[in-house]
């Protein structure tokens, strides 16, 4: 389970680190903070403003924004803590497979927003007539994921970790990738015989069959079968505020 205070300390460390690095003071950081958000319309109560800095609140997409704009990192660092700290020019073009005939293709992999999407989005995700940026909200993404990738809010506790281990509670946010290649042991996003809906569970696999495992030993492990379609692997998490 994520410690949410712990998130937030680490969140404040880093927003210190950056106005450092910016030569804003030490003392009335609150205040510069403040001047600068009224300056670009994003204004927000200097009681906020404090809780950010002293680790007890994080800003939302919004606020994080400017604050990234501002003191010029990136806002997967300032937000989540994945480096680099600062902006490159780096495409995150992943090649697939080897030589250079026509078999080898390149993925696209980039830090960025993702179109937060329902449970029944996500079964017709893997349909390639499925309008693919009928989002919600858009998410930023902790981790590279290519432009195909998706985001979704876990329901019910079938991925919930009853004991110590990582667990993924309803409400978590999960960042799923289609292009990414899946294993045993993967957290993925499968669409199961008789339902428009997608599932969320561990692939296994045992004497040569596989299978779909909730972390949760309350609920049923599901077979695999032809009509199973694994629609992505979950590349991230978070649990929001």
């Amino acid at each position: 389970m994520v410690d949410k205070n712990e998130l937030r300390a680490a969140f404040t460390a880093r927003l210190h680190e950056a106005l450092d690095d910016a030569g804003v003071r030490t003392r009335g950081r609150g205040a510069d903070i403040h001047r600068h958000l009224v300056k670009v319309g994003a204004e927000k109560k200097p009681q906020a403003i404090s809780k950010w800095l002293n680790g007890d609140a994080v800003p939302g997409p919004d606020s994080m924004a400017v604050l990234c704009s501002w003191l010029k990192v990136r806002q997967e660092w300032l937000q989540y803590g994945v480096l680099p700290k600062k902006p490159t020019g780096d495409s995150n073009v992943h090649q697939l497979g080897a030589g250079s005939g026509s078999n080898v293709r390149e993925i696209t992999r980039r830090f960025g927003k993702v179109p937060l999407i329902s449970w029944v989005q996500a079964g017709a995700w893997c349909e390639s007539n499925f309008e693919q940026h009928d989002g919600e909200s858009w998410l930023s993404c902790p981790v590279p994921i290519s432009e195909s990738g998706y985001a979704l809010k876990v329901l019910g506790d079938s991925m919930t970790n009853p004991g110590p281990g990582r667990s993924y509670p309803t409400g978590c946010i999960i960042f799923v990738d289609p292009e990414a290649e899946t294993k045993t042991g993967d957290r993925v996003i499968a669409r199961v015989p008789r339902t428009n809906e997608a599932t969320f569970k561990i692939l296994v696999e045992d004497a040569g069959r596989q299978f779909l495992r909730p972390i949760n030993p309350q609920y049923p492990i599901i077979d695999i079968t032809e009509e199973t379609h694994i629609c992505g692997k979950v590349v991230g998490s978070f649990i929001p505020e």
